[in-house]
Formats: structure tokens, sequence, C-alpha cells
């Protein structure tokens, strides 16, 4: 079998001392290496996470929860907002859109795709004003809104 001692030596006892001494500290500190390697990646990732998720906090929009319920369930005439007819009013309520205030927080890009969706005749139909107007006529500022309307079409 495997002998610790072959020669019997008295004073070998200190060597396999010693021996396990290094390789209990070569191993902490190979051991230490690879977990603060760790600890840091992790550490990088929380900090990447922080950081997207403060951009979602900072792009969430933030309703009043008695202005939910009110809002969702009133209908409003989204044909006198500039740039939308019957049809695209109709698009628009089966995609959820129901009355100015649901109107007023949909990010434009959201809107682009329900028009693209539709077809390429709608392809012509610019969005980008329509929470802006939505914003007026939900405010109850209908004199602006016939002004920026006005403005909007050169008159």
């Amino acid at each position: 079998m495997f002998e610790l001692n072959p020669h019997q030596l008295l004073d070998a006892w200190w060597q396999h001392l010693l021996m396990v001494l290094v390789s209990a500290v070569l191993g902490y500190i190979v051991g230490y290496r690879q977990g603060m390697l760790a600890v840091n990646r992790v550490e990088d990732q929380i900090a990447r996470l922080s950081v997207e998720l403060e951009k979602c906090r900072k792009s969430l929009i933030v309703i009043q929860p008695e202005l939910i319920s009110s809002n969702l369930s009133r209908v409003d005439d989204l044909k006198l907002i500039e740039g939308i007819g019957p049809r695209i009013e109709k698009m628009l309520k089966e995609a959820g859109i129901q009355n100015y205030t649901q109107m007023r927080n949909t990010p434009v890009e959201k809107l682009q795709d329900i028009v693209r969706q539709s077809g390429s005749i709608y392809k012509m139909h610019h969005p980008e004003t329509w929470p802006l107007q939505a914003s007026l006529a939900d405010e109850g500022k209908w004199e602006e809104l016939e002004k920026f309307q006005s403005e909007l079409n050169g008159s």
C-alpha cells in the first residue's frame, strides 16, 4: 500500500504538516480569487440591471387608480382628432383604445403599429400628434385643440 514514511524518519511528520499547510494556503488563494471574480461578475450584472430598472421606472406612466376605473368605461368620439376617420377609429377601438385618456397614454409607436397592421392604404396616416390632440380633448381644451388642428391643416 501507500507508505507515508517509507524510510522510517523520525522528523517526517513536520514535512507532511508543511505540505498540508502549503496545499491549504494555495487552495484558499485560488478559491478566493475565483470567488472574487464571480462576485465582480454578479456586481456588474446588478449594476446593469439597476440602470435598466431605472430607465423602466422613468418611462412608466403612473395613472391614479380612481382615474383608471372611470376612464376605462368611457367611450369617446376619436374622430374629433385630426387624422382619425371612422375606419381608423374602429381599428383603434378594436385595439383597446376607447377614449382620449387611453389615446394620450398610448405610445406613438403602438399607434403606428395599429395603423400599419391595417394595410398599406393607411400608411399615409401619421399618428405623431394624436396623443397631444387626445390630451387636449381629454382636458376639455377644445379651443386649443381647434387652434392646433388648424395649424396642422395649414389654415
